[in-house]
């Protein structure tokens, strides 16, 4: 059974080593599990800039999880990040995949605000 939790910074150096995510823990860090075992991780951190900007640096997948697991992981994710209060979002580096999200090309990363998370690509809908 797939599970999604928050995983403490003092707790989530080993998932870091089995998923081959290099450096040091930090930010807010969310792991999807199957039974026991980490198969994907999302790191983000809070930022100020003009304004406050969720940065989300990595989003790593272990080998071998299927597509429909990594959209589960995704929906529920980006879902948690619409039920707060409104934030910029940054995906570090340009990724094609997440402009069925809503997220959009500006200086080499990818941005969007979380009112503005695309849940409904799938059936053909958008949220509006």
């Amino acid at each position: 059974m797939l599970t999604v939790r928050f995983i403490s910074v003092a707790d989530v150096k080993a998932v870091y080593d089995l998923l081959g995510v290099e450096g040091e823990p930090f930010g807010s860090n969310f792991v999807m599990f199957d039974g026991d075992t980490p198969v994907a991780l999302w790191r983000m951190k809070v930022v100020a800039e003009r304004e406050p900007v969720g940065i989300i640096r990595d989003i790593v997948f272990a080998d071998g999880v299927e597509d429909g697991d990594k959209t589960f992981f995704l929906h529920a994710m980006f879902f948690k990040l619409t039920e707060g209060a409104p934030i910029k979002l940054r995906i570090e580096g340009i990724r094609p995949e997440f402009k069925k999200f809503g997220f959009e090309e500006v200086d080499g990363n990818m941005e969007t605000f979380s009112e503005n998370i695309n849940l409904h690509y799938m059936c053909g809908g958008y949220k509006g």
